[in-house]
């Protein structure tokens, strides 16, 4: 009896086992169908042995099972070879050319975003140049565009159905994946070395005038103590400011941050951020002129909105003169809102200008920073899907300029038009 139900459960399993096979290879390979209808009448009549006996019709069942069996085994050896000829789709380069044969189209470009929404060619095949665009395949990851395929021709591929080039497409998007993948190690690389780099500064601060404390502390007067630990206090506050640019900005930079879009307006977060820096206004006299427009609403991240604002006004308070204005302008533009803050300061030298959004840049200025503040106010406007930049000049002044749409809006769609128009 239980060799009966081993026997049984070995036919469950080869049944099963064919089934799964068959859906996975989508029945391309047709003897295995045979093999598979073969094994299922063998195990039906053992069934029917094991119910009623050995009869007629228990024998003929078994030995059509075997016959089906046996010629599916013999032709599945001729379709493996036929197979195996075929053309190996292991690489995107094959998988385009594997595309290209399928669709009979001309020519075709594969296409990587990467993080910052740069569009780059990495593979083209064919006529190219010449041809119509006559399909666009965009490649999706975790709901991101992260590239796209065109193909190019003479004639609307009509009819071709997506899941014929499933395996090639699945292919390219795991390329382009492990690419994305490498730019985020890079990416982390580059923010460690730089936080190693920044941070030794502030650090050996710290260390320095904590050894002074703790071997000349009998020596020092209470006015020196206060002052070394007011100095270890302020590279502390350098250090974790830093670190926290540094943790939003990697944050932005691999992708990981999602914008919590709301909608509010933007006057009262303008007058809510200057009023952080009333101290700091006051102390140094300035005046500071509103130019906005009242009564409409943003639909935007307001934290982010407000972290934009203020890094704006609080270089503008920083490197504004004594008794001088900083003019902070509002208004609707279109679908967008346009930010301006202009102070009275320092200004910019025009050799420094490719500098302003980097992190650390090295400016010839008495007033020192990490430049991070900046950094993030490109990845914070750009995220949102809008625009930033400056005008200034040495000795008068800065003044720097923001666009963001009024509306939560992808722009995937746009930035796949753009490209296309770019690349013809």
């Amino acid at each position: 009896m239980i060799s009966i139900l081993i026997q049984n459960i070995i036919f469950a399993v080869l049944v099963a086992g064919l089934g799964i096979v068959l859906k996975i290879l989508n029945g391309k390979i047709k003897s295995l169908w045979k093999i598979f209808i073969g094994v299922v009448f063998l195990w039906l009549s053992s069934i029917y042995i094991i119910a009623y006996g050995f009869n007629l019709l228990s024998g003929l069942t078994m030995i059509f099972g075997v016959i089906v069996s046996l010629s599916g085994l013999i032709s599945l050896s001729s379709e493996v070879k036929l197979l195996g000829d075929g053309e190996s789709v292991n690489s995107i380069e094959s998988a385009l050319n594997s595309i290209l044969k399928k669709t009979e189209a001309e020519g075709g470009a594969i296409f990587y975003i990467d993080q910052d929404k740069n569009s780059e060619c990495i593979l083209k095949s064919g006529k190219v140049e010449d041809g119509c665009v006559m399909l666009i395949q965009p490649i999706y990851s975790d709901e991101n565009l992260t590239g796209y395929l065109m193909l190019f021709g003479n004639k609307p591929f009509v009819g071709l159905k997506s899941d014929v080039i499933d395996g090639e497409i699945n292919l390219i998007k795991l390329y382009i994946e492990n690419r994305r993948l490498n730019d985020k190690i890079k990416s982390i690389q580059k923010y460690i070395h730089l936080i190693t780099h920044e941070l030794r500064k502030p650090l050996t601060s710290i260390i320095g005038f904590s050894e002074i404390l703790r071997d000349e502390f009998k020596n020092l007067s209470e006015k020196d103590v206060v002052e070394f630990i007011s100095n270890i206090k302020q590279s502390g506050d350098v250090m974790l400011t830093t670190l926290r640019y540094l943790s939003e900005i990697t944050e932005i930079e691999l992708g990981e941050y999602k914008l919590k879009y709301e909608k509010f307006n933007p006057v009262d977060e303008v007058k809510k951020v200057v009023g952080y820096f009333s101290g700091e206004i006051e102390k140094k006299n300035l005046n500071v002129e509103f130019d906005v427009e009242n009564n409409f609403e943003i639909e935007a991240d307001r934290k982010k909105f407000n972290e934009i604002l203020y890094q704006l006004v609080s270089n503008a308070v920083k490197f504004s003169r004594d008794n001088t204005t900083i003019k902070i302008v509002l208004h609707r533009s279109g679908n967008y809102v346009e930010l301006r803050v202009k102070d009275e300061g320092t200004g910019i030298r025009s050799e420094d200008f490719d500098k302003i959004f980097k992190p650390f840049p090295k400016i010839k200025t008495h007033l020192s920073g990490s430049g991070l503040g900046l950094v993030l106010v490109k990845l914070l406007v750009e995220l949102h899907g809008g625009e930033v930049d400056f005008e200034s000049e040495f000795g008068k002044g800065s003044e720097f300029r923001v666009l963001l749409p009024l509306k939560c809006d992808s722009r995937a769609s746009e930035l796949v038009k753009e490209k296309v128009l770019e690349f013809n």
